[in-house]
């Protein structure tokens, strides 16, 4: 009887060991590559998620605080501070010290001898509505005033309540980003209402830090302008300028991926509805006299 011999199993050679190695390094550098590619996809559409929801928010910050401008009033009514309105022109008994963090440090808290402004340009009307450059945006406003809207505030009867009337101003900070500031105390004419922001608790204003530029435009109806003075007078020598008719707001966002700088830039046209295009208001003091038709005199005597 023949003894069953086992049979010698046989391994892997070098060479196949070898082939194999390659081939598994080959496939996990390929899916590596994908996996890469696919996550910078990811950050890239991240970012301009991002960008675009970061947008849409200061856009629609600043298309709420444009909806509310103040359109200038007709000649004579209190709106225009070059026709002569009382509370336009600062007399001499007008005070000149600052009392408000907000006109603290504007360049309008000194007056000359006689105590007119020091610049006739920094105190701006409230019926300019807008006034501002390609780097500024200060929009006078009125807004729903805390005092009808909390009661908390209603029943307190010893504490100073704001107006209706705000000044908001939007301008790139110091240290980058879209800054945003609102100072609820603008009253009247007069007052110092200087469109340059107060920067000493800027940090806490800047709204958007990606912002890295913003750049603001004005249409007068034929042309866009770099910078607008609502303030100035219009055609008819009177009445004042007021808002434009739009504002094209453009942004310059900044994103790191992955270490890398990236940018974005979003444009962005708001209408001002306060604007008063071509329309000139009808000065009062101007009155139109109409002369009776003449009535025909009777005839005397039979027919």
């Amino acid at each position: 009887m023949l003894a069953h011999r086992p049979t010698r199993r046989r391994g892997y050679t070098l060479l196949e060991v070898l082939l194999a190695s390659v081939v598994a390094v080959v496939l996990l550098g390929a899916l590596y590559a994908a996996l890469e590619v696919t996550l910078v996809r990811m950050d890239v559409n991240r970012n301009v998620i991002v960008a675009n929801d970061l947008s849409r928010a200061v856009f629609n910050r600043l298309t709420v605080d444009v909806s509310n401008t103040l359109g200038p009033l007709p000649p004579k009514s209190g709106g225009d501070g070059t026709t002569g309105s009382v509370a336009a022109t600062p007399t001499a008994t007008t005070p000149t010290t600052a009392t408000t963090d907000a006109t603290a440090s504007s360049p309008a808290a000194t007056a000359t001898t006689d105590g007119s402004p020091a610049s006739a340009g920094v105190n701006v009307p409230l019926g300019a509505g807008v006034v501002g450059t390609d780097k500024q945006l200060s929009l006078f406003l009125s807004r729903l005033p805390t005092a009808l809207t909390d009661l908390d505030v209603i029943n307190t009867t010893d504490v100073a309540l704001p107006s209706d009337l705000r000044k908001v101003t939007y301008y790139l900070a110091t240290d980058g980003g879209l800054a945003r500031q609102e100072q609820p105390w603008v009253t009247a004419d007069g007052v110092w209402n200087a469109t340059d922001p107060d920067r000493t608790n800027e940090a806490a204003e800047v709204i958007a830090p990606e912002v890295l530029d913003a750049t603001f435009e004005y249409y007068d109806g034929g042309t866009w302008q770099s910078s607008w003075d609502g303030s100035a007078t219009a055609i008819d020598g009177t009445s004042l300028t007021g808002p434009p008719r739009a504002i094209r707001v453009t942004l310059v966002l900044q994103f790191t991926t992955r270490g890398v700088l990236q940018q974005k830039r979003v444009t962005q046209t708001i209408p001002l509805r306060a604007a008063v295009g071509n329309f000139l208001p009808a000065d009062p003091t101007t009155t139109t006299t109409t002369t009776p038709a003449a009535t025909p005199a009777a005839t005397t005597g039979g027919m």
